[in-house]
């Protein structure tokens, strides 16, 4: 049988006897919700005018996440009741690495251009000194030789190929050995090099050396150069990756510049931001500082993503960037209020989804479902219930016309 309520008609079973009491509130409470999904679902068929068939004319709309079926409850927004102080914002700089055993005299300084997430430049405020290139290393084991000086030639691979004969010395004979040492970081892959003395004067000066093995890793070790915070130097960048650049140095160890061979990604500002502590998850924020004398203090916090599951007891912290000193969140945090929207209806959006996709039963929920889907298929429309792709707990309708 049917009852009518206003404008709502209510199907009850289908028995000798009147429904109960119980069963007749049960059905009026679906109804409701029934009628206020049909008439937002209606709302976003009204508003929308996407074409979802290319070359034809087919419309479709998909709805989840804004009516009492799909609703999540997610952060709606975030009000700073006290904006606290102490709070900053951390930028990427540069730290300049001298060469393996050198101390520079004066350290070198500089700063980054970004575009926001790449670096595009590395200017040099102060060019430091001491950071030249420091080279490999010949030294002679020998009984009665002294005073010879040789210096290695080494090719872009790391390689001994040549030896300059710079001081031939005295006293030394062919069976003195002749010992490279690196000047970059050891490392066990590195092939030692050998050499042999071939020939000596008279008074023992060297003539000729050959070398028996070029060996590798005997590149010069040079500047280089880490990507670290502003807040702490000490510290590198926590955000962005990728960026690779080279120092060019004078022979005086003073830095002429840096050339960037990967501009890198993510080097973006730090922020301070938002901690939720609650069950739900999901939510993203933005959280803006203050200008002026105001520039330490939160000024406001923006919901990027709502997320879904939060409860009305959602608490929140804005904390700096863990770069920065301690305490964090700082002496006078900023205070604020999570404002979780409530679902009116009081339905469980996960439970809709868990009967359609067949996960466990509840005949008023699936009488629920199939009344709004009969109601758009007897004006004409195609209607489909989907799994919500934002949270794949929760139902989308896809409706097409």
């Amino acid at each position: 049988m049917e009852v009518t309520k206003g404008t709502k008609k209510m199907t009850c079973r289908s028995t000798n006897s009147f429904p109960s009491a119980s069963e007749m509130a049960l059905q009026s409470a679906n109804q409701s919700v029934v009628w206020e999904e049909i008439f937002m679902i209606q709302q976003a068929i009204l508003a929308a005018s996407s074409q979802c068939q290319i070359g034809g004319g087919q419309y479709c709309t998909t709805i989840a996440g804004n009516t009492p079926m799909t609703f999540v409850a997610g952060i709606s927004s975030v009000t700073v009741n006290s904006g606290g102080t102490g709070y900053v914002v951390d930028t990427p700089t540069i730290y300049f690495i001298p060469p393996v055993g050198s101390v520079p005299s004066v350290l070198a300084t500089g700063t980054v251009l970004t575009n926001g997430g790449s670096i595009l430049a590395i200017s040099i405020t102060n060019p430091g000194a001491g950071y030249q290139p420091v080279a490999a290393k010949l030294a002679i084991s020998s009984v009665t030789g002294a005073t010879a000086i040789l210096l290695p030639i080494v090719n872009a691979t790391g390689q001994i190929v040549g030896i300059n004969i710079s001081n031939p010395g005295f006293g030394y004979t062919t069976d003195d050995s002749i010992i490279a040492t690196r000047a970059v970081l050891p490392n066990s892959a590195y092939i030692t090099a050998t050499f042999k003395i071939t020939a000596v004067s008279i008074t023992g000066a060297i003539l000729s050396i050959a070398i028996l093995n070029s060996g590798n890793g005997y590149q010069p070790s040079v500047t280089t150069l880490n990507i670290v915070s502003t807040l702490n130097t000490s510290s590198p960048y926590p955000l962005g990756t990728g960026f690779y650049g080279t120092v060019n140095t004078n022979s005086t160890g003073n830095i002429l510049g840096v050339i960037i061979t990967n501009t890198g990604a993510g080097y973006t500002p730090y922020f301070p931001y938002l901690v939720i502590t609650d069950p739900g998850n999901g939510a993203r924020t933005l959280v803006a500082l203050g200008t002026g004398s105001l520039s330490s203090s939160i000024e406001s916090v923006t919901v990027i993503t709502p997320g879904e599951n939060y409860t009305q007891s959602a608490t929140g912290t804005v904390l700096n960037p863990p770069t920065a000193s301690l305490p964090n969140p700082p002496i006078s945090p900023a205070e604020i209020t999570l404002n979780v929207a409530n679902n009116t209806y009081g339905t469980n959006p996960q439970l809709y989804w868990q009967v359609w996709a067949d996960t466990t039963t509840n005949t008023p929920i699936q009488n629920q479902l199939n009344s709004v889907v009969s109601y758009f298929q007897s004006l004409g429309y195609s209607i489909e219930i989907q799994s919500n792709p934002l949270t794949g707990s929760t139902i989308a309708w896809r409706l097409d016309w």
